[in-house]
């Protein structure tokens, strides 16, 4: 019966092409893994030809064979008969890159086999579907990347760069607009596509009333946004939402009773959330597996806000730097499959209220300072009137809040001055006191 997941003598002819003539190797090398041979003994020959040319020697049967004795020194006889073979075998380099796509093939219907058996494997123990899910995905999106080799050729970096062109040529945008113009000036257009954002401060500084602020811009002009709230409630939500739009004080909406005219706005508010495709959770904490499930499960995001990475649910019970560096790439590998931005709240320790100067740097990252290397990008929010002790001084009106980007991987850092009204959670572009 035909063997449709592995390729034995494919495999041998690769192999014996290199052992051939070992000029075969580099290009072989950008294409296959070690991994992508089926038996043990190809693994180890293949790595141990890496191993050679990597220390810049000669590759044939006979320096294979000392160097594999050396690491190894299992059945000599047998090794040196088989490496024979598979000389014997392939009379000629000349086809090698043919056998590699053989080789490329069945590796990857033997993946996905075994992606296939792991999730029938969770099923059958009982594994909850927010976790079966994501890593079944995981899986047949690592597959359907490794199909192609890892390195471009410089054809198809050309090729890939005018097709990104031609969506932005046809009006398209790599990029999701915040509504905040200076903002989105900073941003080189706005939160990039496949991009990882923090938004980070100390609490009562307001970060969940911005990242709501930016969520419903972009849900009423682009499209679907997902909003992860594991702290706020569905109706604490919602009422800032409304306060928004009504502009009637979301501390009235949620608490008091309302005259005839503001319960005529908030019911007109109501209308128009009604129709914004926003899609929110009800303040609890979530893993990042099922963070993904949750923002695969609906079609075409264009935005996806976690508040806050400090709730996010991680595996170990320390809660340490590995941990939570583990969930902001799992943030990141969403943005990227997804293509759109992640906005994810983080708070700040505790350092820059003992300075004089207490506008946060990226130091005062808390749990976030591990997890940064994934972020495409940090803005750091701070009110300087939260200090001041006269609270009473900006009552009616705006308070300050400096937006500081400041790590950008695809634009400009520097600051920007909203104004910004708790009450109705409403935020314009530049601060008038």
């Amino acid at each position: 019966m035909r063997d449709l997941i592995n390729a034995t003598e494919a495999e041998r002819a690769v192999l014996g092409a290199i052992l051939i003539d070992g000029k075969c190797l580099r290009p072989v090398a950008q294409k296959i893994r070690e991994d992508d041979f089926s038996t043990q003994t190809n693994r180890e020959i293949y790595r141990t030809m890496l191993a050679l040319d990597a220390d810049g020697k000669y590759i044939d049967g006979m320096l294979v064979g000392a160097a594999m004795r050396r690491s190894d020194p299992g059945d000599d006889k047998a090794l040196r008969g088989y490496l024979a073979q598979i000389m014997e075998l392939t009379p000629t380099s000349a086809n090698v890159m043919e056998y590699v796509e053989i080789v490329l093939e069945k590796a990857k219907r033997r993946r996905l086999r075994e992606a296939l058996t792991h999730a029938l494997e969770q099923i059958d123990t009982g594994e909850k579907d927010d976790t079966i899910l994501p890593d079944l995905e995981a899986a047949l999106a690592d597959n359907s990347r490794r199909s192609g080799g890892d390195l471009l050729s410089p054809k198809e970096q050309v090729d890939g760069f005018f097709a990104h062109r031609q969506r932005i040529d046809d009006g398209e945008k790599p990029y999701v607009r915040t509504g905040i113009k200076p903002l989105d000036r900073l941003l080189a257009g706005g939160l990039q596509e496949g991009g990882l954002y923090f938004m980070a401060a100390r609490p009562g500084m307001g970060k969940t009333a911005l990242a709501l602020y930016i969520a419903e811009y972009v849900a009423s002009t682009i499209g679907t946004v997902i909003f992860i709230s594991m702290e706020m409630t569905k109706a604490q939500i919602t009422a800032r939402r409304i306060a928004h739009i009504s502009l009637v004080n979301s501390k009235l909406i949620l608490t008091e009773e309302l005259t005839p005219k503001e319960y005529a706005d908030v019911a007109d508010a109501t209308i128009q959330i009604g129709k914004t495709p926003m899609y929110i959770t009800d303040g609890a904490a979530y893993s990042a597996a099922r963070i993904t499930a949750i923002a695969r499960s609906r079609k075409d995001v264009r935005m996806v806000v976690v508040d806050h990475f400090s709730l996010i649910s991680v595996p170990g019970r320390q809660r340490n730097d590995i941990e939570y560096a583990q969930a902001a790439h799992a943030l990141k590998n969403l943005a990227k499959t997804l293509n759109c931005p992640v906005l994810c709240l983080a708070q700040l320790n505790r350092e820059n209220e003992q300075r004089g100067n207490k506008r946060p740097r990226l130091s005062d990252l808390r749990e976030t300072g591990a997890a940064e290397q994934d972020a495409d990008g940090v803005l750091l929010l701070h009110r300087p009137d939260y200090y001041d002790e006269d609270k009473d001084a900006t009552k009616g009106g705006p308070s300050l809040m400096e937006v500081h980007v400041a790590k950008n991987r695809h634009g400009d850092t520097g600051k920007v001055e909203l104004s910004y009204y708790k009450a109705t959670n409403i935020f314009r572009e530049m601060f008038v006191k």
